[in-house]
């Protein structure tokens, strides 16, 4: 109960923690890390990484996770819940807690880009510019947070959340999207580190919610048609 109550606390703690980070690294890191792998990292290695970066497009994870809510709702509907019901009711709600992260997440990194509005790094490099513009100015002030980022940390950490075996492999390989983001001059190592934390905290936050056996509220539907009939065990 202890622990519990003072989980807030320390939530609280380490976001203004990592805030404060995220002010120090954009004032001290940034510009010089940027400007080093701008002038040392082979056209090779650019290309590659760019190859890498594309790992944290969205629409991919998106439909999947649509599929597979749409899929283990039909099986439950279905005469197959009475084989498969336990590994339908948890693609259902891994289905859910992947959608929720990328879309909590994803608002949150929207309206952080828009009120932000931070210069990306080729504002730098061609006018010499490092900071913030007028809110909603659109690319190429879009650069804090990074969305490719957000989308590898969110799906690492639902991996994390629901099969912590393979946790740590799924955040190695978000951590080398975020890199390659970097690398590839499109974001700075702030709006990289900061995505990764948003996709961490709303997976958090969200995962209770969604895989407790008691939350069975991913399960009931509006429509007629997916009701699962009498006697059925679909809540």
């Amino acid at each position: 109960m202890a622990a519990a109550a003072t989980r807030p606390v320390r939530d609280v703690a380490l976001t203004v923690g990592v805030a404060v980070m995220l002010l120090l690294m954009s004032r001290w890191v940034d510009q010089p890390l940027t400007r080093a792998l701008a002038a040392n990292v082979p056209h090779w290695v650019d290309a590659v990484f760019e190859e890498i970066g594309d790992m944290g497009d969205s629409g991919g994870y998106i439909v999947a996770g649509l599929v597979g809510y749409v899929v283990s709702l039909a099986g439950l509907r279905s005469g197959w819940a009475s084989r498969l019901h336990v590994a339908l009711e948890r693609l259902a709600r891994c289905s859910v807690l992947l959608l929720g992260t990328m879309a909590i997440g994803g608002l949150i990194t929207l309206a952080l880009k828009k009120i932000v509005s931070r210069a990306r790094p080729e504002e730098l490099f061609e006018r010499g510019f490092h900071g913030l513009g007028v809110p909603f100015s659109g690319d190429p002030f879009d650069s804090f947070p990074s969305s490719h980022t957000l989308t590898a940390f969110a799906v690492a950490a639902v991996i994390r959340q629901i099969s912590p075996r393979w946790g740590w492999p799924a955040l190695g390989a978000a951590g080398v999207v975020a890199c390659s983001r970097v690398i590839n001059l499109d974001h700075y190592l702030s709006d990289v580190s900061a995505a990764a934390f948003i996709g961490l905290m709303v997976a958090h936050y969200l995962a209770p919610h969604v895989l407790q056996e008691q939350h069975r509220w991913m399960f009931r539907t509006p429509w007629r048609w997916w009701r699962r009939p009498q006697g059925g065990t679909m809540a």
